[in-house]
């Protein structure tokens, strides 16, 4: 599953950048606006997923540092219909990028 959302992940990227037309803001056309989520209760679980190890990783290595994951895990909780084990997962992520672990 985690190939998948990458892989769909990069697809999007490529075509934007392969002639995905842009606003005035410089954001992809389908890239929504800030305050919404771009995932769906279909690919929540695997999204989590890819944050818990992305950010176990960057935790040891520091490349992109706490305040890209925090905002990534707060876009993440924006998602519609999101489930309470998945609430707890994010919380958990937000704990530990908080140094409340």
């Amino acid at each position: 599953m985690m190939g998948e959302i990458e892989q769909d992940m990069y697809g999007q990227q490529k075509c934007a950048s392969a002639g995905g037309r842009r606003s005035a803001t410089g954001r992809s056309a389908k890239t929504p606006p800030p305050g919404e989520s771009p995932y769906t209760v279909k690919n929540l679980d695997g999204a989590i997923a890819h944050l818990e190890v992305a950010i176990a990783v960057d935790d040891n290595i520091a490349v992109f540092g706490r305040r890209y994951w925090l905002d990534r895990v707060q876009q993440i909780a924006l998602t519609p219909g999101i489930m309470h084990a998945q609430a707890r997962r994010l919380k958990r992520l937000l704990d530990q990028l908080m140094g409340n672990q």
